[in-house]
């Protein structure tokens, strides 16, 4: 008798589980629940984010650069872009373009003057603008060049890069672009 009585929560349980029950379920929520089932069987599709090739900038840049003058590189400086990259501004989705141009006198003369490099920057610039531009992102909203005498650096000069791009389409005079040039600090 004892095992029959252990076996009757057992089969009352099985009765139970097979018992048809009706639905509780409002329709606004079970039309919800539809649209989620739905939303989940569709395909993903794949957005690739943007990646500049900063190595091929820095290689088009010192392409240009290597185009001095010997003169020039002879009696004022040698310039080289030691880096190209594209961080974040502080508190923003808006990237800087950062350039770090390393300059070397020719002299024992102070010639690496951060409005002098960002001017030779410019012209190395104007000379690959079309692949330059192609290549920057288009969230980046300022150009910053980090100066150098030889490793140590020097200054940080910069602008926004809808002017530079303006001046490298000739949309922006130099005199303009001139005059938004300033001196920053380090980003």
């Amino acid at each position: 008798m004892k095992r029959f009585l252990l076996l009757i929560p057992f089969v009352l349980l099985v009765i139970n589980a097979c018992a048809e029950v009706p639905a509780t379920i409002p329709p606004s929520q079970g039309t919800a629940v539809a649209l989620t089932q739905t939303a989940s069987v569709w395909t993903p599709t794949w957005t690739p984010t943007p990646d500049p090739p900063e190595n091929k900038i820095v290689e088009w840049l010192n392409g240009e650069l290597s185009k001095a003058d010997a003169l020039e590189q002879t009696l004022d400086a040698r310039y080289l872009v030691t880096g190209v990259s594209f961080p974040f501004a502080p508190g923003s989705s808006a990237q800087i373009f950062r350039v770090d141009l390393r300059c070397e006198c020719a002299s024992s003369t102070n010639c690496c003057v951060p409005e002098r490099m960002f001017v030779v920057l410019m012209t190395a610039m104007k000379g690959s603008k079309d692949k330059i531009i192609k290549q920057v992102p288009s969230n980046v909203g300022t150009l910053k060049v980090i100066c150098y005498d030889h490793i140590s650096q020097t200054n940080v000069i910069g602008t926004d890069w809808a002017e530079v791009k303006g001046y490298l389409d000739e949309n922006v005079s130099g005199y303009e672009l001139g005059a938004l040039v300033s001196r920053t600090t380090f980003p």
